[in-house]
């Protein structure tokens, strides 16, 4: 078992490290040995996914409160 010392530090160094921390989980989904390949493709389809549907619905919501609201 990881001493939780150790696991908060690396925890806080992929926090202060996101680029880092992405290009590491997109190393390890494309070599697709490790167990949460599934997860971190699933996670990344999501977020993307994501950021489409709030732009498309500040685009609708916008235009609704322009034209009128009614």
């Amino acid at each position: 078992m990881a001493d939780p010392i150790d696991k908060a530090k690396e925890v806080l160094h992929d926090i202060e490290h996101p680029v880092e921390t992405a290009k590491a989980l997109e190393h390890e989904a494309a070599e697709g040995q490790s167990a949460r390949t599934p997860i971190i493709a699933i996670t990344g389809i999501t977020l993307f996914l994501l950021v489409i549907f709030v732009i498309l619905l500040a685009i609708s919501l916008t235009l609704y409160f322009v034209y009128g609201g009614k």
